[in-house]
C-alpha cells in the first residue's frame, strides 16, 4: 500500500513538472516584450481602455485611456508577431500631471496577414528617456480590406456582332442626280406660277 501511495506522488508530480513546462497559446505572450516598468497597481498612473487584450483591430487602431505624466506627453508602440516595431508615435493627454487626463489616438500599420500584435502604452523617463508606466495588450492585427474597384460611370459601348442582312437584297447607293433631277421637275409648276404672278403684276 505505501509502495502504490508513493509510486502515485512521483507520477502526479511527474505530470505537474510536464504540464508546467509546456508553453502556453502562441498568441499568449508572443508580441509584448518584457513590461520593464509596469505603473503602480493601487494609484496607476497609465490605464489603458482600448483597446482591450485580445481585440481584433485593423489600421489604424484606436487607442485610448488616461494618463497622469510628464507634460502630458504618451508614448505609443505597436508591435508585430515577431517583435518588430511597427509603428512609434505619440500623443497628448488632455492634461498634464498630476491631474489623470484621458488621451487617444489612431494609429495606423501595415501587416500583410493576420497576426498576434502588442499594443504599448508608456511614459518617457524626463530623466533618461527610458520607459516608465508602461501598460500593453496582446491584440490580433489584420490586415487592411482589399481595395474595392469603382464601378465604370461611362461603360464604353459593345458592338453588337454583324449578323448579316439576312438574305435580303444590299441597297443600292444613292443616287443624287436622279434627287436632284426629281425635285426640280416637282419645283417647276411652282415656279411657273410665280413667274407668272411677277409678269402681271408688272
Amino acid at each position: 500500500m505505501t509502495r502504490l501511495l508513493t509510486l502515485a506522488s512521483v507520477l502526479a508530480m511527474l505530470t505537474f513538472m510536464w504540464g508546467a513546462e509546456q508553453p502556453g497559446p502562441a498568441h499568449a505572450t508572443q508580441a509584448c516584450p518584457a513590461n520593464p516598468s509596469p505603473p503602480d497597481a493601487a494609484d496607476p498612473s497609465m490605464i489603458l481602455n482600448v483597446p482591450a487584450s485580445g481585440d481584433s483591430v485593423t489600421s489604424p487602431v484606436h487607442v485610448s485611456g488616461l494618463a497622469r505624466v510628464f507634460e502630458a506627453n504618451v508614448r505609443i508602440t505597436l508591435y508585430s508577431a515577431s517583435g518588430m516595431v511597427l509603428e512609434d508615435t505619440f500623443t497628448t493627454a488632455a492634461e498634464a500631471g498630476p491631474v489623470l487626463a484621458p488621451f487617444e489616438a489612431d494609429v495606423p500599420f501595415t501587416v500583410v496577414s493576420e497576426q498576434a500584435g502588442c499594443v504599448r502604452v508608456w511614459e518617457e523617463s524626463a530623466e533618461d528617456g527610458s520607459p516608465r508606466n508602461v501598460v500593453q495588450v496582446e491584440v490580433n492585427l489584420l490586415p487592411a480590406a482589399a481595395d474595392t474597384p469603382i464601378p465604370t460611370l461611362f461603360p464604353v459601348p459593345v458592338t453588337p456582332p454583324n449578323t448579316g442582312n439576312a438574305g435580303l437584297a444590299a441597297e443600292s447607293p444613292f443616287d443624287y442626280r436622279a434627287f436632284v433631277l426629281a425635285a426640280a421637275v416637282a419645283a417647276l409648276p411652282v415656279l411657273g406660277v410665280r413667274l407668272a404672278s411677277l409678269l402681271k403684276a408688272s
